[in-house]
C-alpha cells in the first residue's frame, strides 16, 4: 500500500523545484494581470467619455431633426 516513512535515515536530499510549471504559472498570472489592467484603463476612459459623447449625440440629433424646417422656411 504506502510506503512507511523511516526517520533517522542518514541525510535528506533536496528535492529539485519543478521550474516549467511555476514558469508557466507565473507567466499565466502576468498575462491575466496585464489583461485586467487594460481592461481597466479601457472603462475608465470610456466612462470618462460617456458625458461628451452623449452630449454631442444629442446636439447632432436635435440638429438633424429640426435642419429640415429651417431650410423649408415653416411653410
Amino acid at each position: 500500500m504506502a510506503e512507511e516513512i523511516l526517520y533517522g535515515q542518514g541525510m535528506p536530499t533536496v528535492v529539485e523545484p519543478n521550474m516549467p510549471l511555476v514558469d508557466n504559472l507565473v507567466e499565466d498570472m502576468r498575462y491575466k494581470g496585464q489583461l485586467l489592467a487594460r481592461e481597466t484603463k479601457l472603462s475608465s476612459g470610456v466612462i470618462s467619455t460617456v458625458s461628451i459623447g452623449f452630449a454631442i449625440g444629442f446636439i447632432l440629433a436635435v440638429v438633424m431633426m429640426l435642419g429640415p424646417f429651417a431650410f423649408v422656411g415653416g411653410m
